[in-house]
């Protein structure tokens, strides 16, 4: 694990000082080592964090004429056995570890080496013959890549705050990214918060020469998709086996290999699967948020006691952990609505004390069924009472959006029954249109773009199926992993996710969706084939989510003192919001606390814009910060 940066010009060649910038601020990824390649028009480093081969395994590494050189943030878990390949075709290793093995494998297929790869990675490989550069991301997108074009000069990093280094790179703000932003608490896809930069899908690689450039997907969800299910006894099986080997997998490591336990299903069995498959009893972590009532631990302990893992435990106060946030944006790099990214840094800190490594059940919802929200609840009044008369609707909507923007919504969709992904979307958005409208707010963002073409792209009818296609594209790689990813790596701590091991993911995509949930039951085969593992009170219990009681925190007096200052605030100074618009929506946060989520990501873009450029994490809390600011 680590994190990397590289330098491309063919111009003006890049030099040592410039590269060392773009390493030096993630040096929190990889404390352990870091290393450097300067050649012509090449510059690429890496900080490391040691997990693989602890004292050979240093980076870059090379082929063994040294015309091939790789960078590697991730871990290749297949990485034994395609090392026995490699090997068995005469090629030489000077290490054990696994990302030597990057280089011979492209020196025998080139591109065409990804789909052999079973990892989360995101890596960058130059090869000197052909002056090339070849970056590619996991077909997930469990680690990131940011890269950026300015003139004949390309950056690339595993963090955006590495391209911040650079003098040229232009910091002017995407004002439709952070539309996005205020509409799901997250930027979707591949805008960032500045339009000089972009992430490199998940799937997605790009190969740079002097001649062309190419940024291509390599792994496609859509295909997964069109698999078709099996008998149900036989994909239970199938479930049961892709699983155990996906967390035997992910247990390869040189440093001991620890478990995330939130109490939650996902995490349970994760845990539970680990602690069977290893021959000591594995640590696990969890954390609670005291006085609430989403304190999970007595359901992690039950687990932890029923399947025998060293269990830790760590209870925090609310008014205490939110004072972490700026430092959590500054290391985020993009402003972020989740207030989960609270507990998991918390709980990434807590773990770091003891061990390099954690399992986590990320991405057992997106895969098998775990919200709500991917039941059609059907169409409300208004779309049955213009059930017959989709004309007058369509005529309507653009006059009630002024007046009632809810129904203007529910209009749209009476005019045109196909517009499904619209309705998915109306349930997620925090902001919509006329929220936005109504603080002034300069741009409206590319998220129903976005929406509507991932729900065309989907190659089958199924509802929850294509609900879940949207967010395994948006949501989990871009919200749930990005946070894990930044939060951990924060902490010197590297998280694997063996939901997301893309057997599992191919076997998932094929179930029909009333396979895995119905409206009243969540993850229904996932419970079927492996629910044995963990005790009946973790099936049974109501899900929780690792996240916060957002509604209360922004009504507690020290939090909401430090919220209604937005509407005089550092975004409003800047011209992006009307303040009269936000004043009353602050205030209804506080009593009915039906605008929370908004008031949220109102306060966490202010404090983001507050950070954002700084070279060096924030040494203030949240009440010093605005204070300073103030």
């Amino acid at each position: 694990m680590c994190g990397i940066a590289g330098i491309l010009d063919f111009g003006r060649l890049p030099l040592l000082t410039e590269l060392k910038s773009m390493v030096s601020i993630q040096r929190h990824r990889g404390p352990d080592d870091v290393g450097f390649l300067v050649d012509g028009p090449i510059a690429m480093g890496m900080a490391r964090l040691s997990i693989i081969d602890l004292s050979g395994g240093k980076q870059p590494i090379t082929n063994e004429d040294g015309s091939v050189v790789v960078v590697l943030n991730g871990e290749i878990y297949n990485y034994i056995e395609l090392r026995n390949r490699l090997l068995a075709r005469g090629h030489h290793f000077s290490t054990q570890s696994d990302t030597e093995v990057l280089v011979h494998l492209y020196e025998e297929h080139g591109k065409d080496m990804l789909p052999k790869l079973n990892g989360m990675f995101a890596f960058a490989i130059w090869d000197k013959t052909k002056r090339s550069l070849f970056v590619a991301r996991d077909r997930m997108g469990v680690k990131p890549l940011y890269y950026s074009r300015m003139g004949s000069r390309w950056l690339f990093a595993s963090e955006l705050k590495a391209l911040l280094t650079q003098p040229d790179f232009n910091q002017d703000l995407d004002l439709d990214a952070i539309a996005d932003f205020l509409r799901l608490s997250y930027i979707p896809r591949e805008a960032t918060p500045y339009r000089a930069s972009r992430r490199l899908l998940p799937g997605h690689y790009l190969l740079i020469d002097g001649v062309r450039i190419e940024n291509r997907a390599w792994w496609d969800l859509g295909e997964c998709a069109l698999n078709a299910a099996e008998k149900r006894e036989s994909v239970e099986q199938n479930l049961e086996r892709a699983f155990d080997e996906s967390v035997r997998l992910r247990m390869r490591s040189d440093v001991p290999v620890a478990s995330f336990l939130s109490g939650g299903l996902d995490s349970s069995l994760v845990t539970a699967t680990a602690q069977r498959l290893s021959s000591a009893s594995i640590r696990s972590f969890t954390v609670g948020f005291e006085h609430t009532e989403f304190d999970e631990t007595p359901y992690a302990r039950s687990v932890a006691e029923h399947v025998h893992t060293d269990h830790r435990e760590l209870s925090v106060k609310v008014e205490d952990a939110v004072e972490h946030l700026p430092k959590l944006l500054w290391h985020m790099d993009e402003p972020l609505g989740d207030s989960s990214i609270i507990p998991n840094y918390l709980i990434s800190r807590f773990a770091a004390k003891e061990v390099k490594v954690c399992l986590s059940g990320l991405g057992g919802d997106e895969l098998f069924g775990g919200y709500s929200r991917y039941l059609d609840p059907g169409p409300g009044r208004i779309r049955r009472a213009f059930r017959h008369a989709p004309l007058a609707a369509r005529a309507l909507a653009p006059i009630v959006v002024r007046y009632h923007n809810p129904w203007a919504e529910e209009l749209h969709l009476a005019g045109d029954p196909s517009l499904s992904w619209r309705s998915y979307l109306h349930r997620l958005q925090i902001f919509n249109t006329h929220g936005l409208e109504s603080i002034g707010f300069p741009a409206s963002g590319r998220t129903h773009e976005i929406f509507e073409s991932l729900w065309n792209k989907y190659p089958g009818t199924d509802s929850i199926s294509r609900f879940q296609f949207i967010d395994q594209h948006t949501y989990l790689p871009d919200q749930i992993l990005a946070l894990t990813d930044r939060m951990s790596m924060a902490n010197s701590l590297e998280v694997r996710v063996p939901f997301l091991d893309y057997h599992l993911v191919r076997l998932a995509e094929g179930i029909p969706g009333d396979w895995k949930q119905n409206p009243r039951e969540f993850k229904i085969l996932l419970k079927q084939a492996l629910g044995k593992r963990v005790p009946q009170q973790i099936l049974d219990r109501p899900k929780f989510g690792f996240d916060t009681p957002l509604s209360r925190w922004v009504k507690q007096p020290a939090i909401f003192e430090l919220i209604r200052g937005l509407p005089e605030g550092f975004a409003a100074k800047l011209g992006l919001f009307n303040p009269r618009g936000i004043r009353a929506m602050v205030q209804d946060a506080q009593t009915a606390g039906k605008f929370a989520r908004r008031v949220w990501n109102l306060f966490v873009l202010d404090l983001w814009l507050q950070i954002n450029r700084r070279l060096a994490p924030p040494q203030e809390t949240l009440s010093e910060l605005l204070g300073v600011a103030a």
